[in-house]
């Protein structure tokens, strides 16, 4: 299996939008392929078995390698595990290489045909996580997802280099979420996508106020990774205010407000080549983050219901 590398998931989108591929009729691809069960399992920390039955995709390749050669030890013949890799660095006309099923090709156009799809609603290109999920919920008559949030942290590590942005930071998490959330039927199931309130600290805070008139501040600014210090400052005391912000405050000004809007405050799919919000990039600022990004996502998930009549 080729050695799999650190993608830049923008080339991808630019490629293969450029030169978009013959469509496949996925009903047709359902019928020739015949998944019945099929378990997705992302790549949060934390140990996974492959399911005991029907089809297992990761996203691991030096898990994938581990786990087949357990699977063919056990000669386990109910269940088969197969690894989705970013394509750009296997030599594929795809944006993505499926190792292990014999239709891997053939898997490997659809997925890029699906995130292709995926990218106008998202504004960039979207993770294999939800492009697998995607496509497999239109394919097998059930799916299962594990160890996956769509939301993995935006925290930075102290030692990471100033001037190298986060893999992660490059989707739309909260549009991820957003499109998942449309996917939902007896298909599928999903127990780590649903979030739980927060409970925060309400030392700094900013009272009952709307929290979206601050987030419209830090969104309607100049995208500047070097601001001057008396922004940076004013900037860094919104986001502290907005992480200690309480669930409820946040769940009441949602009911008046677009949650897509706030989308991309938290990503840049052009890291290398646009500038980011300071706050994504500073260490500081970027560990109050996921708290403000797990409201809004809290929000979004609780859209429709009897909150938001």
């Amino acid at each position: 299996m080729p050695k799999i590398q650190q993608h830049q998931s923008h080339t991808h989108m630019l490629n293969h939008l450029s030169k978009p591929q013959p469509r496949i009729d996925l009903a047709e691809l359902a019928a020739q392929i015949r998944f019945e069960r099929v378990t997705i399992i992302g790549n949060a920390p934390g140990a996974w078995q492959p399911a005991a039955l029907g089809a297992t995709f990761i996203f691991n390749g030096t898990q994938y390698q581990q786990a087949q050669a357990n699977l063919e030890r056990a000669q386990t013949h109910a269940s088969q595990l197969f690894n989705i890799a970013n394509g750009g660095f296997a030599d594929s006309q795809y944006a993505f290489v499926v190792h292990g099923h014999e239709q891997g090709p053939l898997l490997a156009r659809a997925l890029t045909q699906v995130a292709t799809e995926l990218t106008p609603l998202l504004g960039c290109w979207p993770s294999s996580g939800l492009t697998t999920i995607a496509l497999m919920v239109r394919l097998a008559n059930t799916v299962t997802v594990q160890r996956m949030s769509l939301l993995p942290s935006l925290q930075r590590p102290e030692e990471l280099a100033i001037a190298r942005p986060l893999p992660c930071m490059v989707h739309n998490w909260l549009g991820e979420r957003r499109l998942a959330k449309a996917l939902f039927s007896h298909r599928l199931a999903w127990d780590e996508f649903t979030l739980l309130p927060v409970e925060v600290q309400t030392s700094h805070t900013i009272g009952n106020d709307n929290p979206f008139l601050l987030l419209d501040i830090l969104r309607q600014n100049p995208v500047d990774a070097k601001p001057s210090l008396q922004v940076r400052q004013e900037q860094l005391n919104a986001l502290v205010a907005l992480s200690q912000t309480p669930t409820s405050t946040w769940l009441h000004y949602a009911q008046e407000t677009d949650l897509s809007d706030y989308e991309s405050l938290f990503f840049n799919h052009m890291p290398e080549i646009k500038p980011s919000y300071w706050f994504l990039m500073d260490y500081e600022a970027s560990q109050y983050l996921d708290s403000i990004r797990h409201q809004l996502a809290y929000c979004q998930q609780v859209a429709d219901s009897v909150l938001f009549p």
